[in-house]
């Protein structure tokens, strides 16, 4: 009787099992067709104007329909042909049967023809026909929506407006219509991104533009609509919930030829963005420029793109600035976690491996960076402005002079730098960096060649190590970045270990957390390609 009930049983469970792992199948299917269904870029089959306010533009415009002048508040433009309208529907429906948009793709064929738009030029326009400014205003003269070539109204009588364009002045940054390779998925009928045919153009390099619209205010999305025009609309793309992955499919398509892409955000967008190529392994390595949009932008102040957005966006201006920018190798560094209960036997956790560009850093400063970033968080934050987010970053800084949360940090860790066990003073906060900038610009490298009497130190942030130093308190922090003090020069090290044993605040690339007791390991992982801005 007992073998009985035992057969029964175990046979329950072997179709409990099976059950299971049929479930498990079906499950593991469908998340396999979700992604499948996901890991494609849509193609609008139909073209069609994307109207944005006129107020990005900063000048005056006649509706093409109507020809009336615009006001700001009732004037739209389309961000990807550069046509203009009175926002209300009657115009608006009237310029979408009348002009042609941008085509997001051409199907066989290997060249392509202008788009003509009349009046509303730049202000800066000049005819190619003549080379004489275009003064002429309102609904007078024509510019090509592609390669950006202006005329005359008198001389674009004298050329063919039937004629292959060749892209202009920008034609190695662009994905041409007809290098787009688009087809259909069983699951959809839309039209999806299948791959890109390079151009027979010399150096061709395309630019894939990724925005951070939570950065900066508006100015994420002003970068988005001036740089439609100027490039093919679907390159130029906003941050979404899927992070960066539709942009790197653009990169991964285009293999083996490389693309340069421009980050429109903070440091942290950038990191995204970086992270996100060395996960899906795109190769060639993409080279990034950057916008800066963040609070500190660190990163971008050392390949000289600046502190902060320029007053006034010039869309040619940035991109005459990428053409011109050089390719350099910036230093990946892995910060590798690693849990450890000291008991017999020692048990050790999986790791968590996060990739430090910039800085890594524990103690007061991470701490007060910890603490803003739960306050921008929260739902009661509804400002977003640089100006404003320095503020919160200040008055943090000013609460940490007081309670001192971080005091005693010496005793809190181990440091072990190539393997040598270092004798650390007091101190609240320890810093490791890659590039000479920290804390929104301070350069601690640079602090400490000051001082004649030290040695002086060769920052670079292509050689595999990383610089090592101490903050003495939060007034500390406030001097160095007044170029009244200098920091702890603690050493350089290619190999860096951190025994830390209680709970402590840590940031990398000013993504902060909540460090628990762990082992953690620092050493060199690669390099990427950045473009630094030439003077």
């Amino acid at each position: 009787m007992n073998s009985v009930r035992m057969e029964l049983i175990s046979f329950d469970l072997s179709v409990e099992a099976l059950i299971g792992s049929l479930f498990a199948l079906f499950a593991l299917g469908a998340f396999c067709r979700s992604l499948l269904i996901e890991d494609v870029i849509c193609i609008p089959g139909k073209s069609k104007h994307g109207w944005k306010s006129i107020k990005i533009l900063d000048r005056a415009c006649y509706c093409n329909v109507c020809e009336i002048l615009l006001t700001p508040s009732a004037g739209v433009f389309c961000d990807c042909c550069g046509i203009c309208s009175h926002a209300s529907r009657p115009c608006t429906r009237k310029a979408d049967k009348l002009f042609k948009c941008k085509e997001k793709w051409i199907h066989n064929e290997k060249t392509m023809r202008h788009l003509w738009v009349k009046g509303n030029l730049p202000l800066s326009a000049v005819c190619d026909e003549c080379g004489e400014d275009v003064e002429e205003v309102g609904l007078s003269g024509w510019r090509c929506a592609w390669c950006q070539r202006c005329y005359h109204t008198s001389c674009y009588k004298r050329i063919d407006p039937k004629g292959e364009c060749d892209l202009g002045e920008f034609s190695d940054m662009i994905f041409p219509p007809y290098t787009i390779v688009a087809a259909r998925t069983r699951e959809s009928v839309r039209l999806h991104l299948a791959g890109i045919n390079p151009p027979d153009i010399e150096n061709w390099e395309p630019l894939i533009v990724i925005a951070n619209t939570k950065s900066g205010s508006s100015t994420g999305s002003d970068v988005v609509s001036l740089l439609r025009g100027y490039l093919h609309p679907l390159q130029v793309m906003e941050l979404g919930s899927r992070g960066p992955q539709d942009a790197m499919q653009w990169a991964a398509k285009a293999s083996p030829r490389p693309c340069r892409i421009l980050v429109a955000g903070g440091d942290g967008t950038v990191g995204w963005v970086l992270n996100t190529m060395y996960t899906l392994n795109i190769k060639p390595l993409p080279a990034v420029s950057i916008m800066p949009l963040g609070t500190g932008n660190d990163l971008s102040r050392v390949l000289g793109w600046g502190a902060e957005p320029p007053s006034t966006l010039d869309p040619l201006k940035i991109l005459r600035d990428i053409k011109r920018a050089r390719s350099i190798n910036l230093d990946r560094f892995s910060l590798q976690i690693e849990k450890s209960h000291y008991r017999l036997p020692i048990q050790r956790h999986p790791m968590k491996t996060i990739n430090v560009y910039n800085y890594l850093s524990l103690g007061v400063d991470a701490l007060v960076t910890y603490n803003f970033h739960k306050t921008r968080e929260s739902k009661f934050y509804v400002l977003s402005s640089r100006i404003f987010n320095k503020l919160i970053y200040f008055g943090f800084g000013t609460q940490q002079i007081v309670q001192r949360d971080c005091e005693g940090l010496e005793k809190m860790l181990d440091l072990f730098l190539d393997n040598r066990l270092v004798e650390l003073p007091e101190l609240q906060s320890i810093v490791f960096l890659n590039i000479d900038s920290w804390g929104a610009g301070c350069k601690l490298c640079e602090l400490c060649n000051n001082d004649d009497y030290a040695p002086k130190i060769n920052n670079s942030i292509c050689d595999g190590a990383m610089e090592v130093f101490g903050i003495v308190s939060s007034f500390h922090i406030a001097q160095l970045q007044c170029g009244v003090s200098k920091p702890v020069r603690i050493g350089q090290a290619r190999h860096i270990k951190i025994v830390l044993k209680s709970v402590c605040a840590m940031q990398a690339d000013g993504e902060p957390w909540m460090q628990q007791p762990a082992e953690l390991h620092i050493s060199s992982r690669g390099q990427v390609r950045m473009l630094k801005k030439q003077s």
